[in-house]
C-alpha cells in the first residue's frame, strides 16, 4: 500500500458556526469546502505549503452528548489532534491562545517536543507542538 499520509481528521461538533469561528479566528484555518447535505459539515485547511497543510473536517451533530462521545473515544484522554509549529513561532502561538481567551495546559516538554494542550468549544482535545530545542529533537 502506498499512501500519501493523512488526508484529514474528522471531528463532531454541536454547533458548526461556533466551531468554524474557533478554528478560523483562533487557530487560523481556512474553510475550503462547505457541503450542502443532510448533515452540515465543512472542510478546513491550515495555511501554508500544500504538502504541510493539515485538514480538519467538522460535522455538526446538534444532539450529540459530547462528553459521552469523548469518553468513548478514550477514557484516558489520549484521543486528540496535534498541530505542529516551529520553535520560533511557538511563543507567539501561546500569546495568540491567551489573547483569544483559550485556557490551556502547558507549555509542557514531553519526549522530543514542547506543547500546549487545550479543547475546542465542544471539548475535542487539541495540542500545538514544536521541537523541544534539545539536541536530537
Amino acid at each position: 500500500m502506498d499512501l500519501d499520509g493523512v488526508h484529514h481528521i474528522g471531528l463532531n461538533v454541536r454547533d458548526l458556526d461556533r466551531a468554524e469561528a474557533f478554528y478560523t479566528q483562533v487557530l487560523g484555518f481556512e474553510v475550503t469546502e462547505r457541503y450542502a447535505e443532510s448533515i452540515r459539515h465543512i472542510m478546513l485547511a491550515s495555511p501554508g505549503e500544500p504538502s504541510a497543510t493539515a485538514k480538519v473536517h467538522l460535522f455538526e451533530a446538534k444532539d450529540l452528548d459530547m462528553q459521552a462521545a469523548l469518553e468513548t473515544l478514550s477514557s484516558e484522554g489520549y484521543a486528540h489532534i496535534a498541530f505542529g509549529t516551529t520553535r520560533e513561532r511557538f511563543p507567539g502561538i501561546i500569546e495568540e491562545l491567551q489573547k483569544n481567551g483559550v485556557s490551556f495546559k502547558g507549555p509542557l516538554v514531553m519526549g522530543k517536543g514542547e506543547s500546549v494542550h487545550f479543547a475546542d468549544p465542544d471539548g475535542n482535545s487539541l495540542e500545538i507542538r514544536c521541537p523541544s530545542g534539545k539536541p536530537g529533537s
